[in-house]
C-alpha cells in the first residue's frame, strides 16, 4: 500500500493546513493492472473507511485509488475552509487522469461520494460505478433556511456525538482516529459545508439512473431514506438486510460481505468473496 495518490489531482484545490491522520491518508493499491477503481468517501469521511473494499478489489485484479477529499481527515479548521468546488474538483481531476492511464476506469462511492461521482461522470467517462448508500434523500434533513441563516451569522453549532464500537473499523489508526474525528467533525454542524452537501445531492439526483450504475443500500440505514420514490432514481439497486448507512465497515459482517460480493460481480461479472474476515 502506498499512502498517496497523484499530487496533480489536488492542483488548484484547497490545500490543507493540518496533517492527515493515519486513517485520513490517501492510499493506492497498484500492480499495474489494466483497470482501475476510484473510491470516493463521503461527507466528513476519510479514505480509511474504504480499506476493506479496496483491498478486496485489489485482490481481484483492480488497481485501487482512494484519495482524501480536501478538508477531510485532517481538522475541523480545514473542513470549514473547503467546499463542494474542492471536493468535486478532486474527483474530476482523478477521473480525467485515470482515463489517460487505464483501459477501464470504474468507481465506488459512499454517501456524498456517490453524488460527487455522478456529477463528475456527466460525460460518461466511467465504465461502471457502484454507489454505496447514495445520499439521495435524508431521513431528517435540516432546513436550508436555517443553514443559510447560520452561515450568514458565521455560526458553527455543537451537536451530540458518541462513538459506536460495534462497527468494524479495518483501517490503521482505529479506533483512536474516530475519537479525533468525532471532536473535529461529527460533534459540530458546519452550515456552509452542509449546504454544499445538499447542493451536491440535489444536482446529482437526476444523474443516477444509468445502466452502468449499481446502488447498494442498507435496509437499516438511519440517515438516508430508500422508499419507492428514491429507488426509482436508479436503474439497478439492491437492498442489504441488516445493513446501515456505513456499509463499507458495517456492524453486520454479512452485510459487508454482501457489499463486496455485489460490487465485484457488477464490476467484473465474476469472482467470489474471499474469507478474510
Amino acid at each position: 500500500m502506498i499512502y498517496s495518490v497523484p499530487s496533480s489531482w489536488y492542483y488548484g484545490l484547497y490545500k490543507d493546513k493540518a496533517e492527515a491522520r493515519s486513517s485520513g491518508r490517501s492510499f493506492t493499491l497498484s500492480n499495474n493492472f489494466y483497470r482501475a477503481v476510484l473510491f470516493v468517501h463521503g461527507y466528513a469521511g476519510y479514505p480509511g473507511e474504504m480499506v476493506s473494499i479496496a483491498s478486496f478489489l485489489y485482490s481481484a485484479g483492480f488497481d485501487c485509488y482512494v484519495p482524501r477529499l480536501p478538508g477531510m481527515g485532517t481538522s475541523g479548521e480545514d473542513f470549514v475552509r473547503s467546499g463542494l468546488a474542492d471536493w468535486l474538483g478532486l474527483v474530476d481531476n482523478a477521473i480525467a487522469d485515470l482515463k489517460l492511464n487505464y483501459q477501464n476506469v470504474y468507481a465506488v462511492g459512499h454517501s456524498m461520494g456517490c453524488s460527487l461521482l455522478a456529477l463528475a461522470d456527466r460525460d460518461n467517462m466511467l465504465d461502471k460505478a457502484v454507489m454505496i448508500a447514495p445520499a439521495v434523500k435524508m431521513k431528517h434533513p435540516l432546513k436550508k433556511t436555517l443553514l443559510k441563516e447560520l452561515k450568514k451569522e458565521g455560526r458553527v453549532l455543537d451537536i451530540p456525538w458518541q462513538s459506536d464500537p460495534s462497527y468494524h473499523l479495518h483501517y490503521e489508526g482505529a479506533p483512536s482516529d474516530d475519537e479525533y474525528y468525532g471532536v473535529q467533525y461529527w460533534s459540530h454542524l458546519y452550515p456552509s459545508q452542509m449546504l454544499d452537501l445538499y447542493n451536491a445531492m440535489d444536482k446529482a439526483a437526476p444523474l443516477f439512473k444509468k445502466d452502468s450504475y449499481l446502488a447498494l443500500y442498507g435496509k437499516k440505514d438511519e440517515l438516508c431514506s430508500y422508499g419507492p420514490k428514491s429507488l426509482e432514481k436508479f436503474s439497478n439497486y439492491y437492498g442489504i438486510e441488516e445493513g446501515t448507512h456505513y456499509l463499507p465497515y458495517d456492524r453486520s459482517e454479512a452485510a459487508e460481505r454482501m457489499v463486496l460480493s455485489k460490487t465485484l460481480s457488477f464490476l467484473d461479472q465474476k469472482g467470489e468473496v474471499p474469507s478474510f474476515f
